[in-house]
């Protein structure tokens, strides 16, 4: 068994870009959040020309990882079967890009907020009443097949990805010619309560 990324070559200056991913989960409200990735290191967002993802981008984003649950996925050494589609949904997306256009417009890499905020508070905050959390953080790649691939060749965002308990999903992207990785994007997934 493959991967589940798709079979597109990344350009070389994609290949070039510093990239950092990082994905966490919480199976339930209260419960031990885990991590996995690259983790250094919402509030009110500054002005600062950061561009927000459009509704065509989060469907593109959206097709890509249904793309992925649709089939059985190797993540690192673990098999996943195929899972049921992800619907997105409005209350993540807006937390999603409320949370991308933050990193971009203060330049930095985390889940953790500047307010000391996790993605389930996040979620919490627009109102999305959830049982099972997760978030994939990405910043560098430059287009939604290349930030996909990338998070499905790490297995702490592959699983994410492949989590059959996650229902739904929400698509963040900021873009900052003045912040370091330029692109950011973010993935919020849940299920209701």
């Amino acid at each position: 068994m493959a991967a589940c990324q798709s079979d597109n070559v990344l350009d070389k200056a994609q290949e070039q870009t510093p990239v950092a991913t990082s994905s966490t989960s919480i199976s339930s409200e209260g419960a031990t959040a885990t991590s996995s990735g690259v983790i250094t290191g919402v509030v009110e967002v500054k002005s600062s020309g950061a561009r927000a993802a459009s509704v065509a981008l989060q469907q593109e984003i959206l097709t890509y990882l249904n793309a992925a649950r649709s089939k059985s996925c190797l993540c690192g050494s673990t098999t996943y079967a195929p899972a049921p589609a992800l619907a997105l949904n409005t209350k993540l997306n807006t937390a999603s890009d409320k949370f991308a256009l933050d990193l971009a417009t203060y330049n930095y890499f985390s889940h953790t907020g500047r307010d000391g905020s996790q993605p389930w508070d996040r979620m919490t905050r627009e109102g999305y009443i959830w049982r099972t959390a997760g978030e994939n953080i990405a910043a560098g790649y430059s287009t939604a097949r290349t930030v996909v691939d990338g998070w499905l060749k790490s297995p702490g965002h592959c699983a994410n990805i492949m989590n059959p308990s996650f229902k739904e999903v929400g698509v963040g992207y900021a873009y900052s010619a003045t912040s370091t990785y330029k692109y950011y994007w973010v993935n919020d997934f849940g299920t209701q309560r």
